[in-house]
Formats: C-alpha cells, structure tokens, sequence
C-alpha cells in the first residue's frame, strides 16, 4: 500500500512539473516581445511627429536607422515557429520595406506619411499571418 501512495504522488508530482514546463515554453521568451515593442514604439514616435506636423529629418533618419536594426532582428526573436518559410518571408518584406523608406529620406511629413505606410503594410502583412 505504501508502494502504491508513493507510485501515485510521483506521478502527480510529475504531472505538475510537465505541466509547468510546457506552460513555460509557451510563453515565448522575453526578447521576441522586446524586438515589438521597439519597433511599436519606433513607429508611434513616427507618427507622433507626423500627427505634429514637426516632421525633423535628423530625427526620421534616427528612428529609421533603429527600425532597420531591429527588423533585421525579427527571425532571431520569432523563429522556429512553424510556418518559418512564410515567416522568413514576411521578415524580408520588412526590412526590405525599411530600406526603401530610408534610402528615401523623407524631408517633411508628406513624404515620411508615404515612407511609413510602407513599413505598417509590411507589419500588417506579417501580423494577419501569424498574430
């Protein structure tokens, strides 16, 4: 009988820790919420120039150097996640997408309006796929 109590608690013990382990899998890891908050927060300070209309091209070829930086980033953060082919990609849209907008140099709101639009379309892109 003791055998038998013993038996059952280690298979309960060890239920709960597979449990946990693959709910920690899950979860992701840190650095693939940290690749989309920068590029969030990249984007919303775009936007916040060009809603102000105080569209600074110094700061434009700042914030786009930093998105160039970390779309090259994405696959590192995201992959293995299945469809890593589509998802591969969707990754090079976006840093294709980046490039455009920074070899352009956008100079006033109208133009960084167009150079952003490109970006969101690739964002949107990805995000349809596998959000």
């Amino acid at each position: 009988m003791k055998y038998v109590a013993l038996l059952v608690l280690g298979l309960f013990i060890g239920a709960l820790g597979a449990v946990a382990g693959l709910s920690a899998l899950r979860q992701g890891t840190p650095y693939d919420d940290a690749v989309m908050t920068v590029m969030s927060q990249q984007m919303g300070a775009l936007r916040g120039m060009r809603e102000k209309n105080q569209c600074d091209v110094a700061e434009i070829s700042r914030r786009f150097g930093l998105l160039s930086a970390i779309a090259g980033e994405t696959e590192h953060a995201f992959l293995p996640i299945g469809d890593d082919a589509k998802f591969t990609e969707l990754a090079g849209n976006l840093r294709d997408a980046v490039m455009s907008a920074r070899s352009r140099q956008p100079e006033n709101c109208d133009e960084l309006g167009q150079a952003m639009a490109g970006i969101a379309g690739a964002c949107k892109a990805c995000h349809d796929v596998f959000r």
